[in-house]
């Protein structure tokens, strides 16, 4: 097979009920190839959820909104890398407005794949959302979610959320005349900085519920007014 992770790509834009036939098959047809390795790599390769095959369907279909949330992750990475290092993480405000408009566009896209495939749920709605701010935010998440390659979902937390790792921070240049060392975080502020983050999720749910009902309304007024001038 002249390019393995070309193939890849392809069983993870399969529809979830095609990947396990189709990685099969790949599979021994690289063993009776005798690429041994390459079959076995293949054949590890998990069955996505339903919820992450829909979302490799969103980096796929929906490029330029899945590369805003890794963006939106990226900066508030940075912020928290800040936070921890005893400096000023500065606005948020900009990460958060592109986090949360590119969530909206993502949930009304993976809506329409769920609705695609039958599979429309408001349970499996929710599981993908929750991966995808998850996911923004994570090393090993960004990677995937970039390649579109997720195989289940990811659970977030607050702390997540602002940013993770204090790891690699970059410490905080002083004035002083003789290296200092370097001040411990302050708990008290990454609690709060936290509990900011829980209730900026809350908000944002109740935001996309109320968007949600919203559409439902104006699709109704929308057919009605579409009888109304029939008759």
């Amino acid at each position: 097979m002249a390019n393995l992770e070309s193939e890849i790509d392809r069983l993870y834009a399969l529809d979830p009920g095609e990947f396990v036939a189709e990685r099969d098959r790949v599979a021994r047809e690289l063993r009776d190839a005798g690429q041994r390795e390459e079959a076995e790599q293949v054949k590890s390769l998990r069955k996505p959820t339903v919820s992450a095959a829909t979302i490799n369907q969103l980096t796929r279909r929906e490029r330029r909104e899945v590369d805003l949330l890794l963006d939106a992750g990226h900066r508030l990475r940075e912020a928290q890398q800040k936070l921890l290092a005893g400096e000023d993480p500065g606005s948020l405000d900009e990460a958060r407005r592109i986090e949360r408009e590119a969530l909206v566009k993502l949930r009304r896209a993976a809506q329409a794949i769920l609705a695609e495939s039958g599979r429309e749920s408001s349970t499996t709605l929710d599981r993908i959302m929750t991966t995808l701010q998850a996911a923004a935010v994570s090393d090993e998440g960004r990677e995937l979610l970039a390649l579109g390659r997720l195989t289940g979902d990811l659970e977030a937390t607050g702390f997540d959320l602002l940013a993770p790792m204090a790891k690699g921070a970059p410490k905080r240049k002083r004035p002083a005349p003789r290296p200092k060392p370097k001040p411990k975080p302050d708990r008290r502020r990454i609690e709060q900085a936290r509990a900011k983050v829980r209730e900026a999720e809350r908000h944002l749910r109740a935001a996309e519920r109320g968007a949600e009902k919203a559409r439902s309304e104006l699709e109704r007024a929308e057919k009605e007014l579409r009888d109304a001038e029939r008759n």
